[in-house]
């Protein structure tokens, strides 16, 4: 009892003394500080970013960095604004490592709906040129990959940090009360901060932390995990019939996009012109592809329109890379038979592979590539009322017809210039977007064009790939995303009409006829333009989402769990690639595996293919279901509603080959249009036999991607700040502990002679 009461009186004055001494918005005595972390990744020859060298923690004063190292009088953590986030600074603190710089602080100088571009020149973390020259990403590129399309670019993302901690913080209040205190030159206790973000041993890179085996045990056990996710594609008209001959096998217009962002700090990846903009702009162009023109009509068209949301592109075009080499560069090779994705629904289940796992393998049944339409960063446009076209329009003629079909569609407030960019005998240097992997993989012989809202180079309004490009910062144009919806949609039907002669003028008239001008207020443009750009929690996600998560769950019979968030503010960064956030898995019994090798697959009801995309993912998926799956929707069949695809059973106007009736969240039961496909680094495999997160590099790795991965993260990980009162709360805690114990020693002894006396005891 008296031990009891000892510790308890010890443990009331400590944090008494400690609260006490804590100054707003420092509430308790360890207060863990909201931030979003700069994190190690690994790749094929390396590692970059920061984080601490051991597993004990880095704790030290805040020193306010104002462009000199601050005096040293012991281990600091330098407080700097995000303005002063450059390669000058970090090469600045890095001569400190080792010595007293123990972690970096970065404060939010732009509070929300506070433009302080005007006071400050903010600046780019990512390359000069955008997994290009000096990148881990650089054997990827075509042509001329040394191009500065990112002049403010400071190559941060490329900096190895080993040694150094660094997070953003967030709130612009607790910033404003950290750079106070780190500035302040008082005598009494100071403010510390203490890092613990352990991220693996120096040496590592992405082949070794794959592979790591236990030491103990000698088990297979990987300390990281690949990035990737779902990339999603959609046919419009009728989907192809490998069982016919003709196939309806044409020709394919990819029209595509990067669906992620990044930044420094990956949890604050708010993509509003380099992801959302993109999105919304594939989106729209969908919707008016899919009201103005029926299947009838898209099914005569010489070509047919895919649309391609690519996962990953920020680093190394992860996505597009995947589905086009399964797709045409060389092709999809399953080892084994295709399977039923569904066992229990045999030929009413899409076929699947589960060696590599490919849930559906539908897109083998697409004609090759012809040429692609990208579109890049129209959110904030360079010049007023125009876009720009980015081809080779001397030795690419899909290129030229592209370039020369946009130029001919522009809205009542915008037109679209040729870019200025020269060729400089190094090849046309085409900016970074899923049309560089088409080009890099073909060699050159399949091109296209890029739509942008910049001319020679990116835009300085939101800082590429940086925590700052976010519509609540700058603001983005909902009339440049809404014209380059009309402008995207209009050359694609223009390139899918052209039967191959490249006439851009009768083609370009044949789409403007068809395709009207989105009105920049449109209700459901306005709808997700604020889910994108500023809740990811809307309700329109949320409803798409769940229905995509239901139906999924319907169709395989899997117990499916909800995929990754897209949270509020939405975020963008592509994060790992598992069986929560796209990676595709098999149910063979009552095991789940990565990849399948075995010859049980099919012998119960319940073995199944499947995969748990993540919330913006399965919101792309349902609205592009949404939005071209009506199509034989009109007047006369008004198509059936529903809450659930169970709803739609007795519909019969989804009846070509590999259609079926699913609801999505417009509440119609459509035709489905969309598919998922796996955005997985080229280099790797799922391990056969193995449960999901287990990855292999390929026997025929060409050695060219840059295979990113990111560590395991322990529990309690994280940034602590507190005030350091020095020994004297100490002191008194511990003289205070013992003299409460004292007491309590010397009262159970006195109650204890009592009860004797009183014979009570």
């Amino acid at each position: 009892m008296h031990i009891s009461f000892c510790l308890f009186g010890l443990l009331s004055l400590r944090f008494a003394i400690a609260e006490n001494a804590l100054d707003e918005p420092f509430s308790s005595s360890f207060a863990k500080l909201a931030h979003a972390p700069c994190v190690s990744l690994f790749y094929r020859n390396g590692r970059l970013g920061c984080g601490t060298e051991d597993r004990s923690v880095n704790v030290g004063k805040l020193k306010y960095f104002k462009g000199d190292l601050p005096e040293a009088d012991g281990n600091y953590v330098a407080v700097i604004e995000d303005y002063m986030l450059t390669s000058q600074t970090i090469s600045t603190l890095s001569a400190a490592r080792g010595e007293y710089l123990q972690g970096i602080l970065v404060l939010n100088s732009t509070s929300d709906n506070d433009d302080d571009q005007g006071s400050h020149t903010f600046y780019s973390p990512d390359a000069q040129s955008p997994q290009g020259y000096g990148t881990p990403s650089e054997g990827l590129q075509y042509g001329y990959y040394s191009y500065s399309w990112n002049p403010k670019g400071q190559n941060l993302f490329n900096h190895d940090l080993y040694g150094i901690p660094m997070a953003y913080v967030m709130d612009s209040d607790v910033s404003g009360s950290l750079r106070e205190e780190a500035l302040s030159d008082a005598l009494d206790a100071s403010i510390v901060a203490e890092f613990n973000y352990y991220m693996g041993a120096d040496e590592m890179d992405s082949k070794t932390c794959l592979a790591w085996e236990d030491s103990s045990s000698g088990e297979w056990s990987p300390k990281c995990l690949p990035l990737g996710g779902s990339s999603v594609w959609a046919s419009t008209g009728s989907p192809p019939n490998p069982n016919k001959n003709n196939g309806n096998k044409k020709p394919v217009i990819m029209v595509a996009a990067g669906m992620d962002s990044t930044s420094m700090f990956h949890d604050v990846a708010p993509g509003a012109n380099t992801a959302a903009s993109n999105i919304l702009t594939l989106l729209m162009a969908a919707k008016l592809i899919g009201d103005n023109i029926n299947d009838a009509t898209l099914d005569g068209f010489n070509n047919r329109i895919v649309f391609g949301f690519f996962q990953g592109e920020s680093y190394g075009f992860v996505g597009s890379r995947s589905f086009l080499k399964d797709k045409d560069y060389p092709g999809f090779q399953c080892k084994g038979n295709l399977v039923h994705q569904v066992s229990r629904l045999g030929d009413e289940s899409d076929y699947a592979c589960i060696n590599p796992v490919r849930p559906s393998v539908a897109f083998a049944s697409l004609g090759a590539v012809a040429g692609m339409i990208s579109v890049d960063q129209v959110g904030h446009e360079m010049g007023d009322g125009v876009l720009y076209v980015h081809a080779d329009q001397n030795n690419d003629d899909f290129g030229k017809f592209v370039a020369n079909t946009f130029m001919n569609s522009g809205t009542n407030y915008f037109s679209v210039s040729k870019a200025s960019v020269n060729n400089n005998n190094n090849g046309y240097p085409y900016p970074p977007s899923p049309l560089t992997s088409l080009l890099s993989l073909s060699e050159g012989s399949v091109g296209g064009a890029v739509l942008t809202g910049y001319d020679y180079a990116f835009t300085n309004k939101a800082p590429y790939h940086s925590h700052l490009d976010s519509a609540s910062i700058i603001a983005t144009s909902r009339k440049s995303v809404a014209a380059a919806a009309t402008i995207i949609a209009r050359a694609a039907v223009a390139a899918a009409y052209d039967d191959g002669s490249y006439d851009y003028e009768t083609a370009s008239a044949y789409a403007l006829n068809l395709i009207p001008e989105l009105d920049y207020d449109d209700e459901t443009l306005g709808e997700l333009a604020n889910c994108f750009y500023y809740d990811g929690e809307c309700d329109v996600v949320k409803k798409y989402a769940n229905v995509e998560y239901n139906n999924d769950r319907t169709y395989t019979g899997l117990n499916l769990a909800g995929g990754s968030v897209l949270g509020t503010p939405p975020n963008y960064y592509v994060s790992v690639y598992n069986r929560w956030n796209g990676q595709p898995f098999v149910q063979v019994g009552d095991y789940v595996y990565g990849a399948y090798a075995g010859d049980d697959y099919g012998k119960r009801n319940s073995d199944a293919v499947g995969v748990i995309p993540g919330q913006l993912a399965m919101t792309i998926h349902g609205l592009m279901n949404d939005f071209l799956g009506r199509g034989t929707i009109n007047d006369d069949n008004p198509g059936q509603q529903c809450s659930r695809t169970s709803d739609c059973g007795s519909v019969d106007y989804c009846d070509n080959y590999g259609e079926r009736a699913v609801c999505t969240g417009g509440g119609m039961c459509v035709c489905k249009r969309a598919h998922y496909h796996a955005a997985l680094d080229e280099a790797l495999k799922p391990a056969a036999g193995k449960p999901t997160g287990y990855f292999e590099f390929k026997d025929n790795d060409s050695g060219v991607s840059p295979v990113y991965t990111e560590p395991f993260w322990s529990n309690n990980v994280g940034v602590k700040v507190y005030r350091d009162v020095g020994w004297v709360p100490g002191f008194l805690t511990l003289v205070g502990g013992l003299a409460a114990g004292g007491i309590s020693i010397f009262s159970a002894f006195v109650l204890k002679v009592g009860l004797k006396k009183e014979k009570l005891y």
